[in-house]
C-alpha cells in the first residue's frame, strides 16, 4: 500500500477511536453532545471501509498477479512429482488436486497430471463447450512460456484407442458424448412403440464397452457368513427360473440440460448433459436376484417374512461392473438390501433384452435390473454382487447421484473430499420421482391448425410413476400451465401389480383451442401456445411447476414445456430446424449452444471471436 495513504488512514482511524471513546464517556456522564462531537465516528467508519476496500482490491490484484506468475517446466514437473494433479491448458497451469468430485472419476483427472488437457479433450469433446474452462479458472496457479507449453503438448500422448473396440453407435440415437458413448432417444419417437426397441433405447456408459466372452463369463456373489459363490452364464440360464420384467429405466440425470445456466450464471455439473431422452421402457429377462442369493445359502424367504434376521451387514447390495476406465477403476453402484430379497421387488440379473441376448451397449452378457430405481443402479457388464454395509466403494453414489440443498454449490460437490461430511448427509438417489413428457408435437413445431378447423390441437406423451407407483392422472395445458384438463390414459399391453408398476403409460388429449385464439387463426394470424403436462402418481405425488435446483442436476421432473406455433395456412405440420440438437430442454431453447461434439479447435475459434467482439 502507498505509505502516504497508509499513514492517512491510520491517522483518521486513531482520531476516530479517540472521538468515539470520548463520545461514549461523555454520554455515560450525562453530558449533552454537540453535533461537532459526532464527526469522528462516521469518518472513522468511512476510513475503515476505505481501508477494507483498498485491501480487498490489493488482494484481488495479488491473486490476479499470482495467476499470471511464470512457472518453469521444471517447477511444473516438480509439482506433479510431489503428488499434485497439475495440468496445462492453453498456456495456463491449473492445480486440480482438490477436484475430487470430477464426474469422470479422479483417476482420469490424475491420468492427465503433467500433461496438456487439450490432447485429452480431442477425445472427450464434451469439455469443449466452454463452461468447463470457466469452472477451472479458480484452480489456475500460473502460466508457462509458449516454448514450455509446446514441450508439454508434444509430450502428451492420448487418443481414442481405449474405445477402439466399442460396438457401432446406434444411428437413431442422439449422441450426447462420443466417449464414453452416451446417446439419448429422440423424444418424438418414444411413443411410437410401447416397448422401446434396441436402437431406440438410450445408452449410458461410464467407460469403454468391454468385450466379454460369454463362455468365459463368471458372476461372483458374496456375503459375510455365506460361501462366496461363482456362477457362469449357463448357470444363470439353466439353474434358475427365467422372469420377464418390463420396466422404465431413466437416467438419474435425465433433463440435466435444464439446469445448465438456469439462472444465467451457474453451469450444470458433470456430463452427460441429457436433454430429455435418457428414458426407455423395455422387457428384460433373467433370474431373480433373490433366487441367486438363496442358492448361496441365504434364507431369503424367512428374512423377507421377518422370521429370521438378515446378516448383520446386510444393508446394501453392491454391484460391480467389468467395465473400467483407463486407469483400471471399475464402475460400481449399490441399492438397498430389502429391495433385493423382496418377492415383489422384481430385481433380476438379466441376460435378455426384448427377447434377445442383451446387446453389448446395454450390458452384455448380464446386467442388473432394479425396477423403479435410478438408471445408475442397473449395473451393466455385471461382475460381482456383494451384500454389504458399505453403500459403494469410493462414495461414487454421493459423488454423482445425491440431491443436495439448493445452497450447496457446484464448487462444493467439485471438491467432494473437502466437503464429504456435509455432502454425505444427503442420501443418494434410489427410487425415481414421477415424470411426464410431451412427445408430440415437438418443441418449436409449426402445427397445421387447419387440419382441425382451427378448433383443437392433439398432444401425445408418456408418464411414469417412479419407484413402482402407477399413474393416477395426467393433465395437459396449452397455456403454459395456467389451465389444465385431464388427458386420456391409454391401456397398457400388460398388467402389473400395485406398487410394481414399473412400466410407463402413454397419454393423449385433443385440447379445444379457446375462442379468442380461434378468432385469431380464422383471421389468418399465427398463434403461439405453450403445451405442458402434469402427472400424478398413485400416491398423488405431482410434478413441480418449476425446476427443483440441485447442483448435480439430478431428478429433474418439473413440467416439460413445449412451445409451438398454430398456423392457419400450413397444410402439414412443420418440424423445427435441428440447428443444435433435435431434443430440446423445457421451454424449447438452450441457454447455451449445445456444442457437445466440438473439438478444441472449435473452442479456440469461439474464444478468438469472443475477444474480437
Amino acid at each position: 500500500m502507498d505509505q502516504t495513504m497508509h499513514r492517512l488512514i491510520r491517522m483518521i482511524q486513531t482520531s476516530s477511536r479517540r472521538g468515539f471513546y470520548a463520545h461514549a464517556r461523555m454520554a455515560r456522564q450525562g453530558v449533552s453532545l454537540h453535533k461537532r462531537h459526532l464527526w469522528a465516528v462516521p469518518i472513522g467508519a468511512a476510513a475503515s471501509v476505505l481501508c477494507g476496500g483498498v485491501l480487498i482490491k490489493l488482494k484481488a490484484e495479488e491473486l490476479k498477479k499470482s495467476k499470471r506468475r511464470q512457472i518453469t517446466l521444471s517447477e511444473f514437473t516438480a509439482m506433479c512429482d510431489a503428488g499434485r494433479t497439475v495440468v496445462a491448458y492453453q498456456g495456463d497451469l491449473y492445480d486440480m488436486t482438490d477436484f475430487s468430485g470430477h464426474p469422470g472419476g479422479v483417476g482420469r483427472l490424475q491420468m492427465a497430471a503433467g500433461n496438456d488437457l487439450e490432447v485429452y479433450w480431442k477425445v472427450y469433446t464434451q469439455h469443449n463447450r466452454g463452461h468447463v474452462k470457466e469452472h477451472m479458472e479458480r484452480y489456475k496457479i500460473g502460466e508457462v512460456s509458449p516454448e514450455d507449453m509446446a514441450t508439454i503438448t508434444s509430450n502428451t500422448v492420448y487418443d481414442d484407442s481405449v474405445y477402439a473396440n466399442n460396438p457401432p453407435n446406434y444411428p437413431d440415437l442422439l449422441i450426447n458424448t462420443r466417449y464414453p458413448y452416451n446417446a439419448e432417444s429422440k423424444l418424438s419417437e418414444l411413443t411410437d412403440e410401447w416397448v422401446t426397441p434396441v436402437g431406440k433405447h438410450f445408452v449410458r456408459n461410464h467407460c469403454a464397452v468391454p468385450d466379454i466372452d460369454p463362455d468365459e463369463y463368471t458372476l461372483t456373489v458374496e456375503c459375510e457368513g455365506l460361501n462366496e459363490t461363482m456362477f457362469t452364464l449357463d448357470d444363470l440360464k439353466t439353474k434358475f427360473k427365467k422372469v420377464d420384467v418390463t420396466t422404465v429405466i431413466q437416467c438419474n440425470g435425465n433433463r440435466r440440460e435444464d439446469f445448465h445456466y438456469y439462472d444465467g450464471k451457474t453451469p450444470a455439473f458433470g456430463p452427460p448433459h441429457w436433454v430429455a431422452g435418457a428414458i426407455g421402457n423395455s422387457t428384460w429377462s433373467g433370474p431373480r436376484l433373490r433366487d441367486v442369493l438363496k442358492a448361496t445359502g441365504m434364507d431369503v424367504d424367512s428374512i423377507s417374512l421377518g422370521e429370521k434376521d438378515a446378516p448383520s451387514n446386510a444393508l446394501h447390495v453392491g454391484l460391480l461392473g467389468y467395465d473400467q476406465d483407463e486407469v483400471g477403476n471399475q464402475y460400481c453402484c449399490s441399492f438397498p438390501f430389502d429391495k433385493a430379497i423382496d418377492p415383489f421387488g422384481d430385481v433380476i440379473l438379466a441376460y435378455e433384452m426384448n427377447g434377445e441376448p442383451i446387446p453389448r451397449s446395454h450390458g452384455f452378457p448380464v446386467r442388473a435390473i432394479i425396477p423403479g430405481h435410478a438408471g445408475a443402479r442397473n449395473c451393466k457388464f455385471l461382475e460381482k454382487v456383494t451384500v454389504t454395509d458399505m453403500a459403494c466403494k469410493e462414495d461414487s453414489n454421493w459423488k454423482q447421484y445425491a440431491i443436495h440443498a439448493p445452497d450447496v454449490s457446484v464448487d462444493k460437490i467439485a471438491e467432494f473430499n473437502v466437503f464429504k461430511e456435509e455432502l454425505m448427509q444427503d442420501a443418494p438417489v434410489q427410487q425415481m420421482p414421477v415424470q411426464s413428457l410431451i412427445t408430440k408435437p415437438s418443441p418449436n413445431e409449426i402445427v397445421a391448425a387447419a387440419k382441425s378447423g382451427c378448433k383443437s390441437i392433439t398432444v401425445k406423451g408418456l408418464a411414469w410413476g417412479g419407484g413402482g407407483l402407477g399413474i393416477n392422472r395426467v393433465d395437459v395445458s396449452l397455456d403454459n400451465g395456467k389451465n389444465f384438463t385431464r388427458a386420456e390414459l391409454l391401456d397398457k399391453p400388460i398388467k402389473q401389480r400395485r406398487l410394481s408398476e414399473w412400466s410407463w403409460i402413454f397419454f393423449e388429449k385433443t385440447i379445444p383451442i379457446p375462442e379468442q385464439l380461434q378468432e385469431q387463426l380464422i383471421a389468418g394470424e399465427r398463434v403461439d401456445v405453450t403445451l405442458t403436462s402434469k402427472a400424478y402418481n398413485s400416491a398423488w405425488n405431482v410434478q413441480p411447476d418449476s425446476l427443483n435446483y440441485n447442483a448435480h442436476g439430478a431428478c429433474g421432473n418439473h413440467l416439460y414445456r413445449v412451445p409451438v406455433t398454430l398456423c392457419p395456412t400450413a397444410i402439414e405440420d412443420i418440424k423445427s430446424k435441428d440447428d443444435d440438437f433435435p431434443n430440446k430442454p423445457s421451454g424449447g431453447q438452450f441457454t447455451r449452444p449445445f456444442r457437445h461434439l466440438d473439438t478444441p479447435e472449435h473452442l479456440r475459434q469461439r474464444q478468438l471471436e469472443s475477444k474480437q467482439i
